[in-house]
């Protein structure tokens, strides 16, 4: 007979470790005989923050209607769900969940989940936390099913996850395919690499669990996974440690171990994160075959952006550059300056519900749509709500129907041809 462990043994403690957090448990979560029994309900948490509510938690529920009615969750939104890595939360300042929600909310209208799972990602349980993945995925995957069956549009969700919340992603999407339901992006922050190194598809993310997979490389070898996993991989600084700055920013602080630790492998989160506002922050090139990782020759006419402004069409590996302190991406800067009030009142826009229409965007010379475009969406939309209060800019559009509004191709159009098309919905 299993004797039940203590609950003062599956207690979560906190601690500091390198200048960062650290969580720990007793006792594992899991199966075993001296595990701590998993309570999904209480072990995996999804925290709803949206701009009527960017600090104050709300937490929805697997298969609670009403909870998820009465919460700010609007089905007009894009939807962005987050996994932290282990031994991290998804509560607490400085740490990578708070960061990019705080991100998605200032770029624009976002329903943003945040999912706590620190109870089974507690240190030094590595091993138990890599065990638990497909019970993990599996009730994540059901919930993620439950939106969808509400009226939730599958095409508007996006998935991103940190180290081993990367690998679980890649579950989440196998099961998903499962119930018949493709996830429309999965993203990859520097995948848990330790037990993850036999290559084995169907244990960790590949390019098969979503319509577009991609994966930011930055400690490859040591925490991270250098193996390219998506449609697209990206290797800036080489995708492997010491990314730029680490030392200099560890021993500036005293954090000798942050170096070997969790410096480079933080990086791709802090990468991800300046991305979400500057979506062409982080200009790649794209990497040819070659034997030696790390080591290729660039061809300098394939270009392509990391992180959120990836275009959905790439395919291979992409090297890069970053700058050794924020902002990280060196075309971060030209996209900064705002756009005149004389060219947003000159925009002879059309609306209509459900409805694809064209307009001609009165912005200038070409220069200058690019550099204000990341400032011209949000200043769009926000005078749009004004004047048609219940109507909202959701998506972008080209005319081969790429509806992300990062993708390549938009700011293509917009910078040869001077427009655009929008999507509007109540």
């Amino acid at each position: 007979m299993t004797i039940p462990v203590p609950s003062a043994l599956c207690q979560i403690f906190t601690f500091i470790l390198a200048g960062s957090p650290i969580f720990y448990s007793p006792t594992p979560r899991g199966s075993c005989s001296n595990c701590c029994e998993i309570r999904e309900r209480d072990d995996i948490k999804f925290m709803l923050y949206t701009r009527l509510n960017p600090f104050k938690t709300q937490f929805l529920y697997l298969s609670d209607e009403r909870r998820l009615r009465k919460s700010n969750f609007n089905f007009n939104y894009p939807l962005a769900i987050y996994l932290h890595g282990f031994s991290e939360s998804a509560t607490g300042e400085k740490q990578s969940s708070q960061e990019l929600k705080d991100a998605f909310l200032k770029s624009g209208n976002y329903n943003v989940i945040l999912i706590d799972w620190s109870a089974m990602t507690a240190v030094p349980w590595y091993t138990n936390a890599v065990d638990n993945m497909p019970v993990v995925a599996r009730y994540i995957a059901r919930f993620m099913r439950f939106l969808v069956m509400q009226g939730y549009p599958v095409q508007r969700m996006h998935l991103i996850g940190f180290s081993l919340g990367a690998e679980v992603a890649g579950f989440i999407g196998k099961q998903l395919q499962d119930w018949s339901i493709n996830l429309k992006r999965i993203t990859g922050l520097d995948p848990a690499l330790p037990l993850f190194d036999d290559n084995s598809s169907n244990r960790r993310l590949t390019p098969a669990d979503a319509y577009f997979v991609d994966v930011i490389h930055t400690d490859g070898g040591i925490l991270g996974n250098p193996e390219a996993m998506g449609h697209v991989d990206f290797y800036p600084n080489g995708g492997h440690a010491l990314q730029p700055g680490c030392a200099r920013q560890e021993i500036a602080n005293n954090r000798w171990l942050g170096i070997l630790v969790g410096c480079s492998h933080q990086r791709a989160w802090e990468y991800f994160i300046e991305s979400i506002r500057y979506p062409l922050a982080f200009p790649a090139s794209r990497c040819e075959p070659s034997k030696l990782f790390g080591i290729c020759q660039l061809d300098g006419n394939s270009k392509a952006y990391m992180g959120m402004g990836a275009d959905r069409r790439l395919r291979g590996k992409y090297f890069l550059d970053t700058n050794d302190e924020p902002p990280y991406g060196r075309n971060a800067l030209g996209h900064t300056r705002k756009s005149s009030s004389a060219a947003l009142t000159a925009l002879p826009l059309k609306y209509s519900r459900n409805v694809t229409t064209t307009t001609t965007v009165a912005t200038g010379d070409a220069t200058q749509v690019t550099d204000t475009l990341i400032d011209v969406i949000p200043t769009i939309a926000t005078w749009q709500r004004q004047r048609l209060q219940q109507k909202d800019l959701t998506e972008w559009y080209d005319g081969n129907g790429y509806d992300d509004y990062s993708d390549g191709l938009v700011w293509n159009t917009l910078t040869s041809k001077s427009k655009i098309q929008v999507k509007l919905e109540t």
